[in-house]
């Protein structure tokens, strides 16, 4: 006797016959799907609800092995498990369902044997995870997303781990991040994953011609959802892609989801996500993906404004050197230019006279020497790592009473064992507090202290300046607050004192171990 004969042979059991008396009425209108077998593992009653998970109709069940129900990759472990518990112990298990058309479905199930007409049968209690577990993975995937957009990373490092976790968490089997002009008329692929090696060239190389029959252009120009099906087909019949016809017939994908990015209205690329032919994108998935582009269309923006921002200060830095140059060595050659001229004058008609010129031209020397030194290491600040704080502090006094005559007592002690980041802290902060009393204390002493312990670094300025008060608005709370910055960013504390006419003090004490915030 055939299978096919067999099946139609195997009749469907009432309720009452397997046991259940009125609860068959029960197992009709249940959400959770029922499922019974008898020899051969061939199925003798389903519910409405396990038509449904499955995807056949009442009839198309009875007679078949439950085994067909399930997708190919898990019926080996299904099967090890039901040889291993025949008893059908409680306890939750999972597998996945292959429906008709071709959709994938999750389910958990349990098991439990119950008495028959003509022998034992099998009683499975069958429900479809798949929304939920969906669910699961885009809420930790979005969770993931979102602590990964910092800005210690490359943006291409950023945008390819956020294109992976849409892989991971939709039916997509792969993912690009495009970004555009505002025209649409550049497009870059800064993000991937699952797409064939050398599409992003290929695909960006072919874009300038094809750029109006694609769905990225329509996605970006419209701001607005495009999905595309049957896009290889399509694809191959655009005259422009004709170079890339290989690569676009080789691919498995045949639906592409366009998705813009927008940050404030303004359009900032696409996300383009690809799926095979029977796996059409469900509005569940389509609003996880415009949640992805959201966070897409941040991380960029991010990117962006931090470039901008490095910029910025870049050119900041460079006005202020030159300044500084300016203001410093500049000014002590012109001086030792014209004290040279003096004593070469002099020196042909008073030689004795030309000892003053000579030594004022020493002393320029050395003071432009000490400055150049000190601007060097500004742009250099990794040797503190080699000379260390002290060096570097006393550096900083050095070039303040060379340049401005001020006189400052250096009271340190020995080198300590910090971090590097805590060290150029301090240095950055005595930097910005020396700066300030120059430019706004009118002081002619400091004391500059650095004193260590076994738990933290401490920096002390004092200088015999004007003062200020520190409850108002005044010049320099800019630097101030950037040193207070500097300092609580490694969980430090800073403090300042000062009032008109008694001068200021200023103590920032950083820990030398403990938590910090990036």
């Amino acid at each position: 006797m055939t299978d096919e004969h067999t099946e139609r042979e195997i009749s469907a059991l009432r309720p009452e016959e397997l046991g259940l008396g009125v609860l068959g009425s029960v197992l009709d209108v249940a959400l959770d799907g029922i499922l019974v077998t008898g020899d051969a593992r061939r199925i003798v009653y389903v519910n409405p609800a396990m038509g449904q998970i499955t995807g056949y109709p009442h009839e198309a069940l009875i007679g078949r092995d439950y085994l067909d129900l399930i997708a190919p990759h898990a019926r080996e472990a299904m099967l090890k498990d039901s040889a291993s518990n025949p008893a059908g112990d409680p306890g939750r298990r999972s597998s996945t369902v292959l429906r008709p058309d071709g959709d994938e479905r999750e389910i958990e199930y349990s098991y439990m044997l119950l008495p028959g007409p003509d022998g034992p049968l099998v009683c499975a209690i069958v429900r479809d995870v798949t929304d939920a577990r969906r669910r699961e993975r885009e809420a930790s995937s979005l969770t993931q997303i979102a602590a990964s957009l910092t800005l210690d990373q490359p943006m291409e490092r950023t945008l390819d781990n956020l294109a992976a976790h849409v892989v991971e968490a939709t039916r997509a089997i792969a993912t690009a991040v495009l970004l555009m002009d505002e025209s649409g008329q550049v497009l870059r692929m800064v993000g991937t994953h699952g797409l064939p090696h050398g599409a992003s060239a290929a695909l960006e190389a072919a874009w300038p011609a094809a750029i109006s029959r694609s769905p990225v252009a329509r996605a970006f120009q419209t701001q607005r959802v495009f999905i595309m099906r049957d896009a290889r087909a399509r694809n191959l019949s655009v005259r422009e892609y004709t170079p890339i016809n290989d690569m676009i017939q080789d691919v498995a994908w045949d639906t592409i989801v366009a998705v813009p990015l927008i940050y404030h209205g303004h359009g900032l690329g696409v996300l383009n996500a690809y799926f095979l032919p029977d796996a059409h994108p469900d509005g569940l998935e389509i609003e996880f993906l415009k949640a992805i582009a959201d966070q897409a269309a941040v991380a960029v923006e991010n990117a962006r404004l931090y470039h901008a921002a490095q910029q910025k200060a870049a050119l900041e830095e460079r006005q202020r050197l030159a300044r500084e140059l300016h203001d410093s060595v500049s000014q002590a050659l012109y001086g030792i230019g014209l004290g040279a001229r003096t004593a070469r004058t002099l020196l042909d008609r008073d030689p004795l006279r030309a000892e003053e010129p000579l030594d004022y031209v020493l002393q320029l020397a050395e003071a432009g020497l000490t400055e150049m030194r000190s601007l060097i290491f500004e742009l250099r600040p990794e040797s503190l790592e080699r000379e260390g704080i002290v060096t570097a502090l006393n550096r900083q006094a050095k070039a303040l009473r060379a340049r401005h005559s001020i006189n400052v007592a250096v009271i340190t002690c020995h080198e300590p064992e910090a971090p590097l980041d805590i060290k150029e802290a301090i240095y950055r902060i005595a930097q910005e507090a020396l700066h300030n009393v120059v430019k706004h204390a009118r002081a002619t002493n400091v004391t500059l202290q650095l004193a260590a312990t076994a738990a933290d670094l401490t920096l002390t300025i004092h200088d015999d300046g004007i003062g200020f008060d520190t409850s108002g608005s005044f010049p320099g709370h800019l630097g101030l607050r950037s040193m207070r910055e500097r300092a609580t960013r490694l969980a430090g504390t800073f403090t300042i004192q000062s009032a008109p006419t008694r001068g200021t003090t200023l103590v920032a004490t950083i820990p030398l171990s403990g938590d910090t915030s990036p």
